[in-house]
């Protein structure tokens, strides 16, 4: 089993580029990727979507990039043009108003169109190279942070796993004394109603046969037991099954408050409190499972 949450990070260098990927992955119910690139490396947005979705089922991620290419690449170009205006204008201002003219190459290289940078190509093949195996190493790292998690959280489902199932024996336990104390409540109320009178057996039986068909619980626990069966074989078998898990635990709490409402039993209901206690601390956890 895996955790929906987790952070990763690679990075790889081809000819003098380099780049490197985040990963950062929370909850989500499905895959929901956001993806950040250079201007220059956007044509590789769909080979990064498509790296990342083939080992990553379900999670919201988060996708951060840093590149940079050898100084020799930048085609960066002088506008002397701009630069002698805005001079110009600076000279004007000084004469005009006085102020002194605190112009440094510096400063002038920062204003807005002195500098020019012409878009420079790029090898795609070589980036698509580079950006996979980035994304790739950043996926090793996240897969294994979830992972870790993931076996934390199961363990700890498994625990609880376990309440439930004592519970339900409890439960188990007890239901058979049910209709045998409403029996024996209901002959004791007709014998001090009727005051020592004969009164008819039968009646009796037939209420008591009523109230037992009532208040039988057998399959609700039977499938209690079969779902909690099943849910240790998916956290055993299956890595990422959290929406079957999410499915799975909606049976059990529907079970729980079948059993509530047809038990009619103070000890019973006191255990079915507890249960369904459990079974929310385990949806829970399955919320953050992939």
């Amino acid at each position: 089993m895996f955790s929906m949450t987790g952070y990763g990070r690679g990075e790889a260098e081809i000819n003098g580029r380099s780049l490197v990927v985040e990963l950062k992955s929370v909850n989500h119910r499905f895959l929901d990727l956001s993806v950040k690139l250079p201007r220059s490396l956007v044509f590789a947005e769909d080979l990064l979507k498509k790296t990342v979705a083939a080992r990553i089922a379900r999670g919201h991620v988060d996708v951060f990039t840093t590149y940079s290419a050898p100084k020799d690449q930048a085609n960066l170009a002088l506008n002397e043009a701009v630069a002698e205006s805005y001079l110009t204008m600076s000279k004007a201002l000084n004469a005009r108003f006085g102020v002194e003219d605190d112009y440094t190459t510096s400063s002038l290289l920062r204003v807005p169109g002195v500098v020019d940078e012409k878009a420079v190509s790029v090898p795609e093949e070589e980036i698509a190279l580079l950006v996979k195996t980035a994304t790739e190493r950043a996926l090793d790292a996240l897969v294994k942070m979830r992972e870790t998690e993931g076996r934390i959280i199961t363990q700890d489902i498994l625990s609880k796993l376990s309440e439930i199932e004592r519970l339900t024996g409890l439960i188990e336990a007890r239901a058979p004394f049910v209709t045998e104390e409403y029996k024996t409540r209901l002959k004791q109320t007709m014998e001090n109603v009727l005051s020592g009178a004969d009164y008819d057996e039968t009646r009796l039986l037939t209420e008591v046969a009523l109230f037992a068909d009532k208040c039988a619980i057998d399959e609700e626990l039977a499938r209690l037991h079969a779902h909690i069966e099943h849910y240790r074989k998916i956290l055993e078998s299956e890595p990422s099954a959290g929406r079957k898990l999410d499915f799975l635990t909606q049976e059990l709490n529907r079970e729980a408050n079948t059993i509530g409402s047809k038990a009619n039993d103070a000890k019973i209901a006191e255990c079915v409190v507890l249960l369904k206690c459990e079974i929310e601390k385990v949806r829970e956890q399955i919320q953050n499972l992939e």
